[in-house]
């Protein structure tokens, strides 16, 4: 590793290695002169991304854990997170004070832990993932083998560090000797910008921040190697029009109990359901594809030590070692996995068995949708009502007419919605919560003018 090679850009900063460990050699130093021991647990904030990182790699000289959190968290989340995970300090970056918590959990040395994170919370409640070295990096190791990152590459960071796949790409340009070019979240415009500025060889996105780099009409560097996307299905027309423009698409797939990704695919095929194929050192169990999908087991040294509780022992949502996903899926002949959507995801509807994944795909794939996600409400008669929201040049009618020619009865769609932009999740992710809380108001909404329309002509 050179030593003199950048570490680390943000903004106008730009660290060498060697200012890097010196600069995390002093807040270690200032962590330790302050109460922080071995074992302990410090909840930060995310931004600014350049202190996390910097405190992620003091916190790694301590053998102390991080627990990042969104900065826009409310007193009650973050008092939340201290009760469920037992962690002893809290981080102010402001005044770079540490602020006792009361909480005094030891732990045992088969137990120490790098990283608590919470999981993305897209469909429910989200835990917080233990994650020990070893299993950050084994992770690293096998993504950077995979990707071919190594000394001399740069890795634009534009994910949200309170997320396993924004903080994770710290790991592995640490490990690789490469550059973190690191941004304070995900904006379009300026990710574009640094992609041709900086010598950008990696990037990291989900599919959301995909379409909105294709909505600039943008085409790669000739630098960029790898565009690595994760986090939730991608639609074929989405993953077309990247190929088109001559992105280099690398899918992945993982879960932040599996320290991020633990298989991946490329170049992809616009077939669905795609294969990926493991990384190595990854069991799997899964049925042949000539069977119906199951949810999936897996156990690796990705795998967590367990979800968190205010003791932080290990196993807690592990068998054995094994971990069940709620990700359907199989293993083709030739050793590929396949992803079937989620056990969650699937609705009797009128005693039909639907895969919301199914019709989402289906959905993107009409002409001038450029992303479109369902929504599904509680119905008295049929079970579940399903309402398309989709983004794009097409219209409701044209939407409509698509899903009754390319969707069985059970599958349609009730009503169909045009919206401007979907929202988001920190993580970049739809914010599946939200969007049914707005499809809900706007349904009641739009049944109350009618009602008043009714009456007024009486």
């Amino acid at each position: 590793m050179n030593a003199i090679a950048p570490a680390l850009i943000y903004g106008a900063e730009c660290w060498s290695v060697a200012t890097l460990r010196t600069r995390a050699r002093q807040r270690a130093d200032l962590l330790a002169a302050q109460g922080l021991r071995a074992g302990q647990v410090v909840l930060a904030p995310d931004a600014p991304a350049f202190d996390l990182i910097l405190l992620q790699h003091a916190l790694a000289t301590l053998g102390a854990a991080l627990l990042p959190y969104r900065t826009t968290s409310t007193s009650i989340q973050i008092a939340h997170l201290i009760a469920t995970t037992g962690a002893e300090w809290r981080w102010f970056p402001e005044s770079n004070q540490l602020l006792n918590t009361g909480c005094d959990t030891a732990l045992t040395t088969e137990t120490a832990l790098a990283l608590l994170i919470a999981t993305s919370g897209s469909s429910g409640a989200p835990k917080v993932v233990m994650l020990t070295r070893n299993n950050l990096l084994a992770s690293a190791r096998a993504t950077n083998a995979r990707l071919e990152l190594r000394a001399g590459d740069c890795w634009l960071a534009c994910l949200r560090l309170c997320h396993i796949g924004g903080i994770s790409i710290g790991y592995r340009t640490a490990l690789a000797g490469a550059t973190l070019l690191l941004h304070d979240g995900f904006t379009a415009a300026n990710v574009l910008a640094d992609l041709h500025r900086h010598s950008v060889t990696h990037l990291s996105v989900v599919p959301p921040m995909l379409a909105r780099l294709l909505d600039l009409n943008s085409t790669p560097p000739p630098t960029l190697r790898v565009l690595l996307v994760g986090g939730q299905a991608i639609s074929s027309a989405l993953l077309q029009r990247a190929l088109t423009a001559g992105w280099p698409i690398y899918l992945s797939y993982g879960m932040t109990e599996t320290a991020s990704n633990i298989a991946l695919t490329n170049p992809p095929n616009l077939s669905f359901p795609t294969g990926f194929t493991l990384s190595a050192g990854v069991e799997m169990q899964a049925p042949d594809c000539t069977a119906p999908a199951q949810r999936l087991r897996v156990r690796s040294a990705m795998v967590m030590a367990g979800y968190a509780t205010p003791q932080r022992q290990p196993g807690i949502g592990l068998v054995n070692g094994w971990f069940e996903t709620a990700d359907l899926g199989c293993v083709s002949a030739d050793g590929q996995l396949h992803l079937h959507g989620r056990a969650d995801d699937v609705r009797v509807i009128g005693g039909n068995n639907i895969s919301l994944a199914r019709v989402e795909t289906v959905i993107n794939a009409a002409p001038n949708v450029t992303e479109a996600v369902i929504v599904v409400l509680d119905d008295s008669i049929w079970g579940h009502r399903l309402i398309a929201v989709y983004c794009g040049a097409a219209t409701v009618a044209t939407v409509q007419h698509w899903c009754q020619t390319q969707l069985s009865g059970a599958e349609q769609p009730r009503q169909v919605l045009r919206m401007r932009r979907l929202p988001l999740l920190a993580s970049g992710k739809y914010d599946r919560q939200r969007l049914t809380a707005m499809v809900r108001r706007l349904l009641r909404d739009t049944e109350r003018r009618q009602s008043f329309s009714i009456h007024s002509t009486n």
